[in-house]
């Protein structure tokens, strides 16, 4: 079987996710897909995760490791140590993957062997399961690197499947955990796949990261100035501004005004309508119980 269908590792860091573990634990057991390690790191939860875990663990028989709280990074770090696939799957504990999705993801590498990551379209759910949106923009495949610097679409990470000599490559920096800087060093260095069907479902709830924006915002803006020498690097923070912007203008109006209103005032951006839609946001009340589409 290791010859037709090569070990595909799926790493998963858990925390505090009790309302949801199991059903993302699950979502890997029922994979088409035969030849899977599901390896997860629970990294201090405080709730029930780990017991749920333990027992899910002694059904399944994938591998589990307990730990005290390390943080993101450190457990991106541990998962390039010990996981053995000839693929990884990345993913986590509130999430969830369509039954066929490694299966599918495996087949277009497999077919176009010049590949060394492909990805696909994503569902957002809320905290009851509940679709919110079909996330579905101008993505492709191929040699990316420019359309992901200029934010012309964005790739999550639960979407995709990578070759293990590309992860390991990856360089999992301490900061502000973000999948963007790890695409871009890929694709600055290789041709990235696209199947273009919705595989997987991103969960939005109330301990979502997205609390985090403006740390995740400061983070990207970091992870572009990397890139400074770059032909379109003036194009892409351009671009960037105007995102930041419209993320912004509802719930954080000082900060859009201040910091990115005039950056985005460029002959690229004026006239589009994504400057029109956080314009009018600037007059709108903040509503942080509205799951909009600034996570992706």
């Amino acid at each position: 079987m290791d010859d037709k269908f090569p070990l595909v590792s799926v790493i998963m860091p858990a925390y505090n996710h009790e309302q949801y573990v199991e059903e993302a634990v699950m979502s890997v057991i029922n994979q088409t897909y035969p030849n899977i390690e599901l390896i997860v790191i629970d990294d201090g939860s405080t709730d029930n995760t780990p017991k749920i875990l333990k027992k899910l663990q002694n059904q399944y028989h994938f591998k589990l490791f307990l730990q005290h709280n390390q943080g993101q990074i450190k457990c991106q770090q541990q998962f390039q140590m010990i996981v053995t696939g000839e693929y990884i799957s990345l993913f986590s504990s509130d999430d969830l993957y369509e039954p066929t999705k490694i299966e599918k993801l495996f087949n277009y590498l497999h077919k176009y062997s010049n590949y060394s990551m492909v990805y696909s379209k994503i569902i957002l759910i809320d905290g009851n399961g509940s679709i919110m949106k079909y996330i579905d923009e101008a993505y492709k495949g191929g040699r990316i690197f420019y359309d992901l610097l200029s934010a012309k679409f964005s790739i999550n990470g639960l979407t995709t499947l990578l070759k293990r000599n590309v992860y390991l490559t990856l360089n999992f920096k301490d900061g502000y955990m973000d999948d963007f800087p790890l695409w871009l060093q890929i694709a600055k260095h290789h041709e990235i796949g696209f199947v273009d069907e919705f595989l997987s479902y991103y969960r939005i709830h109330n301990n979502h990261l997205s609390s985090n924006l403006l740390k995740m915002q400061e983070a990207e803006r970091k992870t572009i100035d990397l890139y400074k020498n770059e032909p379109s690097y003036a194009y892409a923070l351009c671009k960037w501004n105007l995102r930041w912007f419209n993320n912004t203008s509802r719930c954080y109006k000082y900060v859009a005004i201040k910091q990115y209103l005039l950056p985005s005032l460029c002959i690229k951006n004026i006239f589009s309508s994504q400057f029109l839609k956080a314009i009018i946001k600037l007059f709108l009340p903040c509503n942080k119980n509205k799951k909009d589409d600034n996570f992706l």
